[in-house]
């Protein structure tokens, strides 16, 4: 079935790129980056320096319309022209599917830079494909989503490669390598923090002493048992006297109501209430978030909040833990189990490079608690 879909996508995207492109008085650049929150939050503040090395362009952008919000919060100034993917219906709908590619090729772009490293032949590669422009910049990618018959699909799809074959290695630090790549400067971007952004209000009144809790993933692999979270939750009610903030997306209200069912003390709900810039002002107050694998991470540690997020090990080192000198206070919460494997590198480049089936339940709530008194004794 995968196989057959893939015909349909390549057959969708060679008529898309059939026929005439504008002809533009001034060359067009487009930057694509369609993966998720938390890769747009590890990479975001490189975009300026990425747009400066190409003056006299036309500037335009390509990205996922889940953080659109976000990108106009911070970069909506930037750029002449955005396009926003939906991404489901990019997969599902072939209509949608050819007049956004159809859309792309008649931009009659000069130069296409896609900054990601686990690129998709079904999604941004085939935007770069659709584009037909003469200079292309991307990562010699990871084959974490390329099914077997699918390899060397990309060949010539990049004029200008950009290969850095060391791993594990966080993502912040191989977007600076690959903006250095195509800029040829050194980067001054040293990390994710937000600083003096202008942040929209905070949608509702909200207590001096207060803690997030964000129990919500798209993915339901990802999902840390209500109580878990409640009993951290009850610790810090209990020995810091703070209130819980429970946040997500409407789609997030069943993992958020049963978080408010586990626990015993006054909670505030914000579920569905909040957009993602809404959210950086609250991060920015909150005295710690608790959260699974998730966007939420990274918004919190560009706002300087301290973190307890549960992970599994997967792709470890590429989005978690974080490194000190990005961020001394994102606390990475591992299963006991796999503790041993996580300090030896020859295991971890075999076993942990890409996703694995660990459930996340597996990480005892005593252990975020721990992680919780230690980190605030020591910044007490």
């Amino acid at each position: 079935m995968k196989r057959l879909k893939g015909i349909i996508y390549d057959g969708i995207g060679w008529l898309a790129a059939m026929g005439f492109r504008n002809g533009n008085r001034k060359p067009r650049l487009l930057v694509l980056r369609v993966d998720e929150i938390g890769d747009f939050m590890l990479w975001h503040k490189f975009l300026p320096e990425l747009l400066q090395a190409f003056p006299g362009h036309e500037h335009h952008f390509c990205g996922n319309q889940s953080w659109r919000t976000l990108f106009e919060t911070f970069h909506g100034g930037e750029i002449a022209h955005s396009f926003w993917l939906d991404k489901i219906r990019f997969k599902k709908d072939m209509r949608y599917r050819y007049r956004f590619l159809r859309q792309v090729h008649k931009a009659g772009y000069t130069t296409v830079i896609n900054p990601a490293f686990s690129r998709d032949k079904r999604y941004d590669d085939s935007i770069v494909n659709a584009a037909k422009a003469k200079e292309t910049w991307g990562m010699v990618a990871n084959q974490e989503s390329v099914q077997v018959y699918e390899r060397g699909y990309d060949k010539g799809l990049y004029i200008r490669l950009f290969d850095y074959p060391e791993r594990p290695m966080f993502e912040f630090f191989r977007n600076r390598l690959f903006t250095e790549f195509v800029t040829g400067k050194k980067s001054g971007v040293t990390d994710t923090r937000l600083g003096t952004i202008a942040l929209p209000a905070i949608a509702v009144p909200l207590p001096r002493d207060f803690f997030v809790v964000f129990p919500g993933s798209r993915s339901s692999k990802r999902i840390w048992p209500s109580e878990n979270f409640a009993q951290v939750a009850h610790y810090l009610h209990e020995n810091y006297g703070w209130t819980a903030v429970v946040c997500g997306t409407n789609s997030d209200k069943p993992y958020t109501d049963a978080f408010t069912q586990h626990y015993r003390y006054p909670v505030i709900d914000l579920t569905g209430q909040t957009s993602l810039p809404q959210m950086l002002p609250v991060f920015a107050k909150a005295r710690c978030l608790l959260s699974v694998d998730t966007g939420s991470v990274h918004l919190a540690a560009a706002m300087n909040c301290p973190v307890f997020g549960v992970f599994n090990g997967s792709q470890y080192k590429r989005f978690a833990p974080y490194p000190a000198s990005l961020h001394a206070h994102v606390h990475a919460i591992y299963p006991d189990e796999i503790e041993k494997d996580l300090q030896d590198e020859k295991t971890v480049q075999e076993r942990y490079e890409f996703v694995v089936d660990i459930p996340y339940s597996m990480v005892r709530p005593e252990k975020m608690i721990l992680a919780i008194h230690e980190h605030f004794s020591d910044n007490s």
